[in-house]
């Protein structure tokens, strides 16, 4: 066998191995989703948010809360 042969043969062997680790990944990331939405709606249900404030809160756009013009005064 030659020098080309055997890296070939290497070479199929390690795409073999990155195709199942892959289908592997991708399998842990469909069980991850289904597991956080699982969670979230638990979650929401029990909340006094809504489901659109739920969503926005826990993926990405904050809550803006009015602020107490009382917190930042200094007191004299």
């Amino acid at each position: 066998m030659s020098v080309i042969e055997r890296l070939a043969d290497k070479v199929a062997r390690q795409e073999e191995k990155v195709s199942r680790e892959t289908e592997r990944l991708e399998v842990y990331r469909e069980q991850l989703q289904a597991a956080m939405y699982s969670t979230f709606v638990k979650r929401q249900k029990s909340s006094h948010l809504t489901f659109d404030e739920a969503l926005d809160q826990a993926f990405g756009r904050e809550i803006s809360f009015p602020m107490s013009n009382n917190r930042n005064e200094e007191i004299k």
